[in-house]
């Protein structure tokens, strides 16, 4: 990808937990089915610096590595046997179970108004998103051959408070749920001073109003996942909103 580029969702969690996680319970912590990516636009840009910008390059790069779109992401199809890439029409001849797909999902911190036209489809904003490109609460990472920024924990516990509440499928929410426990437990910052982190990005109402809402059996299947006791996972999320 184009720099700077930021990496979010599940796996920004797995490279921020797993190292604790593993030494704790002697295995590693849930990956992720997609590639979450963000990017920073300034709403002030003219088209040509949008055109220029780290966004719509890495739009240009995935399209050129055989990636197709999909919407708002991108996807390509790999052989689940031999695990070889697989074209457009190559997928189309193929049956789903023989099949498995890479999703990338592009977003950025702000809407820019030029955008669609320019990159040829609507974005995902995460306005979350400018306490990393302006706010340079990161850390950068180069495990992938190339230089990334991992957000903070706080910034990803802030980001999964706002996702949980649309998760429309059960497998989606629970993951959220278990990537919020284990970054409040498994990352590097000690819980009160994560929490207190946290609260300053998001108020103490708006947390609730999330958290609040988890169920037990929610917790129960957040638990049959990572294999942490639920109360357990109920202590930690509760005391976040407190």
């Amino acid at each position: 990808m184009k720099e700077p580029v930021c990496l979010l969702g599940g796996w920004a969690v797995y490279l921020t937990v797993n190292t604790k996680f593993n030494k704790t319970n002697g295995r590693n912590y849930l990956g992720s089915r997609d590639i979450d990516l963000g990017f920073h636009i300034d709403p002030n840009w003219s088209s040509t610096d949008l055109e220029k910008s780290a966004f719509a390059q890495s739009v240009k790069i995935l399209k050129s590595r055989g990636f197709n779109g999909l919407g708002s992401r991108f996807v390509k199809h790999y052989d689940i046997n031999t695990k070889k890439e697989l074209s457009e029409a190559e997928s189309r001849k193929k049956p789903s179970y023989e099949m498995f797909q890479l999703y990338v999902d592009p977003m950025v911190d702000n809407i820019h108004k030029a955008a669609q036209k320019i990159v040829g489809f609507p974005l995902l904003d995460e306005p979350l998103l400018s306490h990393v490109f302006v706010g340079q609460k990161f850390i950068s990472l180069s495990e992938f051959g190339g230089k990334f920024r991992l957000p903070t924990p706080e910034i990803l516990i802030a980001t999964k408070l706002k996702s949980v509440p649309s998760r429309n499928k059960d497998d989606k929410r629970i993951k959220d749920i278990s990537d919020i426990y284990a970054l409040l437990w498994y990352s590097d910052i000690e819980l009160p001073e994560l929490k207190e982190k946290v609260q300053k990005i998001l108020d103490v109402p708006s947390i609730s109003a999330v958290v609040s809402k988890f169920t037990q059996d929610e917790y129960d299947a957040v638990s049959n996942a990572i294999g942490i006791g639920s109360d357990e996972v109920s202590r930690v999320i509760t005391e976040l909103a407190r």
